[in-house]
């Protein structure tokens, strides 16, 4: 049993128990066995029902009419709907969110360390699914001649080197120094290993050495009888062969995905000599423009775009159907280490704050009436029942123990002015 009922259980029974008093007060008094208590008990039974049922009659009126009879001023919450529903309109959207101050809380909140940081750390699973997500949909919708196609003609639509210079430097620079392809490399090391263990990479290799050999044999009777001797004498096993090749390629796949592996660091090299010529050598970066330039016209470097394009889309297709993915984990750590670094760098963390704030501060201003326009809403969707009722389920307990309370007090005051009408009889006589 809630609260509510249980305090209106006990009205019911304060009436009753007034009613019970009235009765033995009358019987006391008029029997004569004893006049001044039946008269007290009498009294305070009197208004205490009195009391009671006046607080009953006014908590009614506040919901519907008692009695099922319009009496004046009753039914209040149903009959005053609307102007109730704008004073609690107007009481949320002024009094209790006003539009100063929401601006001044948004204006003294930290976004970065309050809201970014925490919401990232909390919830990396969701934005590694949602980064997973997106990638996907994005990837599906882009064909790889397309793609081919707009960087081949970007290419040929080049800015002046002494333009790109500078930045195409530092973005080498920092791709090497952040290891920005270093988890597309392993990813492909890590097929490559993979591929190695198949039957199908077994069927490859083993048919590229039948070849080899047959190109072999080819080149005089003295090779084809030496070659032949071999087969008889099981010096030449082609199938041991390929499952020799087989593990070493899955041994470079292994050793080249280490930290200090020699691929990684010729691409490092590569990079750093790119990267220097692009300094040093005003001509390196003219040569290049000019070839791309000169093949996009030719349709020569769409062409040679397209197939590593399509290697690339596929790839990241696989990359994102793998559950623990390295490339979205890589770009989850770089989106929390420049978190990180954008929180203890006051001056970037200022500013990133500055937009956050100066973005809530421009939807608080435009859709501050929002806030008052929801609460109307979601009143007005209640009938009146259905409001009476919500009202009642809220303040139910205390509108009954005011009906309580009104039994007890009128009860008091009841006995009270008996006894000082009797005290004013007896001081009178």
């Amino acid at each position: 049993m809630s609260a509510s009922n249980r305090v209106g259980r006990w009205a019911k029974l304060s009436l009753l128990a007034a009613l019970a008093v009235a009765i033995a007060g009358l019987l006391l008094r008029d029997s004569g066995a004893a006049p001044l208590l039946g008269g007290m008990l009498l009294a305070c039974g009197e208004a205490a029902l009195v009391g009671g049922l006046a607080d009953w009659f006014a908590v009614r009126a506040l919901f519907a009419h008692p009695f099922g009879i319009p009496f004046p001023h009753s039914a209040l919450i149903p009959r005053n709907r609307r102007r109730i529903v704008a004073e609690i309109r107007g009481l949320v959207e002024n009094e209790w969110l006003p539009r100063p101050m929401l601006v001044a809380r948004i204006n003294a909140f930290d976004f970065v360390a309050d809201a970014i940081l925490p919401f990232v750390h909390s919830h990396k699973e969701r934005l590694q699914d949602l980064l997973r997500t997106v990638a996907r949909n994005v990837l599906t919708d882009i064909l790889p001649e397309q793609v081919a196609g707009f960087l081949a003609r970007a290419a040929g639509r080049a800015i002046e080197a002494d333009e790109i210079q500078t930045f195409a430097a530092r973005l080498l620079r920092r791709a090497r120094e952040e290891g920005w392809l270093e988890p597309l490399l392993e990813a492909m090391l890590k097929r490559l290993g993979e591929w190695a263990s198949s039957v199908e990479s077994h069927t490859i290799i083993y048919r590229h050495l039948e070849q080899a050999g047959s190109a072999y044999r080819d080149q005089g009777w003295f090779k084809n009888f030496t070659y032949q001797v071999a087969e008889v004498f099981g010096g030449v096993d082609l199938h041991n062969a390929t499952s020799l090749l087989q593990n070493e390629i899955r041994r470079f796949a292994a050793e080249q995905g280490t930290e200090k592996a020699q691929l990684k660091r010729v691409l490092a090299e590569g990079m750093a000599n790119v990267e220097r010529r692009l300094r040093e050598d005003p001509d390196f970066l003219s040569g290049v423009g000019n070839f791309l330039a000169e093949t996009s016209n030719e349709g020569t470097l769409p062409a040679l775009l397209e197939p590593v394009v399509a290697s690339v889309h596929a790839q990241a297709l696989r990359e994102l159907d793998v559950p623990e993915s390295p490339l979205l984990g890589w770009v989850l750590g770089r989106l929390d280490g420049w978190l990180h670094g954008v929180a203890e760098d006051e001056k970037a963390r200022e500013q990133v704050n500055a937009w956050c704030r100066h973005l809530a501060e421009t939807l608080v201003e435009r859709h501050h009436p929002i806030i008052g326009m929801l609460v109307e809403e979601q009143l007005n969707r209640l009938s009146d029942e259905s409001l009476v009722e919500l009202i009642e389920k809220k303040v139910g307990e205390d509108l009954n123990w005011i009906r309580l309370n009104g039994t007890f007090v009128g009860g008091m005051i009841g006995l009270a002015l008996y006894l000082l009408f009797a005290l004013i009889g007896g001081m009178t006589r």
